[in-house]
């Protein structure tokens, strides 16, 4: 079995920025695995909000070769691996073992029906006055996720929709609120809108302020940082009514499924979302389509270009090629 690694610099369309950071490209990597005559690719996408940088996902990669070479599932199961890393080091084992025996990805991993969602397109915090131009090119989506941070939330909110009538409107905080008054404050302007939901408005540790606000709030708030690689879905259901699985946190395909499958019938509602990544990756999160309630899957439009065509979007529509 042949394991390689390979860097990837993907210069973006325009400035992603979230209330913690602000970028113009990302540094992600492609993973190959060869046996026989069979190959898979899968993609890290490494995030530094959970400790990941091109450097350690270097290291960590150097050091599972070794390992593997003794064993591939046993090295999977050596260490805790960074989350990205371990999520394409995994999928590519899954993609290669339903290849090597002659069933799609899909059959694989129990996924029925049409790999087929809609997905949000994201607006980056920016000033009010870039929103018109920014949205030109994204009226086709029937939902728009506005990035916030507590300064700008309301002047953003309130200037896409004026820009995007008619759109179903997610509010996602990235952390942003380290205070539950001034975040009350916040939903009291948002009545009347079409909001879907709010993500993660606190910090994750703040769990005290989710529990104070889950009985107030009218709205449908999702988790996304609360929820990484552990199965913690019965503590967040006392905290959320929404959860946000991302495959670059779960650091598994397999377990990404699992979590939408659990969370689905402790009644709570789920999407699944992407960081910024490109065909490759979306292509696996769109494998997970019959168990999610809404997508966030847009990572691969914020690319100046996409290497890896393998899903594509009309309509705000997304699927597999």
């Amino acid at each position: 079995m042949e394991l390689e690694l390979t860097s990837l610099t993907l210069p973006l369309k325009v400035v992603w920025k979230i209330s913690r950071n602000a970028s113009t490209e990302k540094n992600n990597f492609i993973v190959t695995l060869r046996e026989g005559q069979h190959v898979s690719q899968s993609e890290v996408a490494p995030n530094v909000r959970y400790g990941e940088t091109p450097e350690m996902i270097q290291q960590e990669f150097a050091e599972f070769q070794k390992l593997a070479a003794h064993g591939y599932e046993q090295a999977l199961a050596a260490r805790d691996w960074k989350h990205s890393l371990r999520f394409a080091l995994e999928s590519a084992y899954v993609a290669l073992q339903a290849k090597q025996q002659g069933k799609t990805l899909a059959q694989f991993i129990g996924a029925t029906g049409k790999l087929v969602k809609a997905t949000s397109m994201s607006v980056p915090i920016m000033d009010a006055s870039e929103v018109d131009k920014y949205l030109a090119d994204y009226q086709r989506f029937p939902s728009l996720k506005i990035k916030v941070n507590q300064d700008c939330a309301w002047d953003l909110v309130k200037e896409v929709a004026r820009c995007a009538p008619g759109k179903t409107l997610r509010v996602d905080g990235n952390e942003a609120w380290t205070d539950l008054a001034d975040y009350l404050k916040f939903e009291e302007k948002l009545k009347g809108l079409p909001i879907e939901f709010i993500e993660q408005p606190f910090p994750a540790a703040r769990k005290d302020m989710y529990r104070e606000l889950h009985p107030r709030t009218p709205y449908v708030v999702m988790a996304d940082e609360s929820i990484e690689d552990d199965d913690n879905l019965a503590e967040l259901a006392t905290m959320f009514r929404a959860v946000n699985i991302k495959l670059m946190k779960t650091g598994s395909l397999i377990k990404g499924r699992d979590f939408l499958i659990k969370a689905r019938s402790m009644g709570l509602k789920t999407m699944v979302g992407c960081m910024v990544e490109t065909g490759l990756g979306i292509s696996y999160a769109l494998h997970l389509a019959p168990w999610m309630d809404w997508a966030d899957l847009d990572g691969f439009l914020l690319l100046k270009e996409n290497p890896f065509p393998l899903v594509q979007e009309r309509e705000g529509i997304v699927s597999l090629t």
